[in-house]
């Protein structure tokens, strides 16, 4: 199986999920597919920096599944703070980090940032400041490790 760090291979997960959402015109839900392959399409989903129409084809299907109980909205949250990041917009929930001018991991900017917090609670996430903290954490242990 190809590492996430493999662009062969993320670009043909990329590949497979355009045919699942043209052969069944929907998200792979967890009707269609149950939790694991719904998480496992809103990673391929997730990567697939290189492909922007895939994110936003993903992210219309995503949404609907999500308002019909389908799909988890915390994967909706993420993905739609990733194409708006793409697109030079602001993000909703904070969930994007970026390297700054210093090597250090920084939040994209965030759309309306006194509102984030209630946003995140929306769908049991944690504040922002938690999430900051623990996405700063988690590159300082990978940093130290490489």
């Amino acid at each position: 199986m190809a590492s996430d760090h493999d662009p062969e291979g993320r670009e043909a997960r990329g590949e497979r999920l355009w045919t699942v959402l043209d052969d069944y015109e929907q998200w792979p839900g967890w009707t269609l597919v149950g939790h694991d392959g719904a998480e496992a399409a809103w990673l391929v989903a997730q990567s697939a920096i290189e492909d922007v129409g895939l994110q936003r084809r993903c992210l219309d299907l995503l949404e609907v599944a999500v308002a019909c109980g389908d799909a988890d909205p915390v994967h909706l949250a993420y993905l739609a703070d990733r194409v708006r990041m793409n697109d030079g917009r602001d993000q909703l929930y904070g969930s994007q980090f970026v390297l700054g001018d210093h090597g250090q991991l920084e939040p994209w900017p965030v759309d309306d940032p006194a509102a984030v917090d209630a946003r995140r609670a929306r769908l049991g996430l944690p504040s922002f400041s938690a999430h900051a903290a623990a996405m700063r954490a988690r590159w300082e242990e990978q940093r130290a490790q490489n």
